[in-house]
């Protein structure tokens, strides 16, 4: 990967995120590479994205991009 991983607002993204992805929240819970260790665990024919963690789905990838995921604030400090 050439370049950080961004929303498509340009932000990037962060571990501890919350994000809104569709109807449901969540929280980034990591950030998914061709570097990443256990990548080929996650690829399975996909893009590099982030592992999300929500209460109404348990875990979901998303790829980075995804006009879906969208950044509702920053973990706090």
């Amino acid at each position: 990967m050439n370049s950080e991983p961004t929303y498509c607002t340009g932000e990037p993204i962060r571990e501890g995120d919350t994000v809104r992805i569709g109807e449901w929240d969540g929280v980034v819970e990591s950030i998914i590479t061709s570097q990443s260790p256990g990548w080929v665990d996650y690829w399975q024919g996909k893009g590099e994205g982030v592992m999300l963690a929500g209460p109404a789905f348990g875990k979901l990838y998303a790829e980075f991009h995804d006009k879906d995921l969208m950044l509702v604030r920053r973990k706090q400090a």
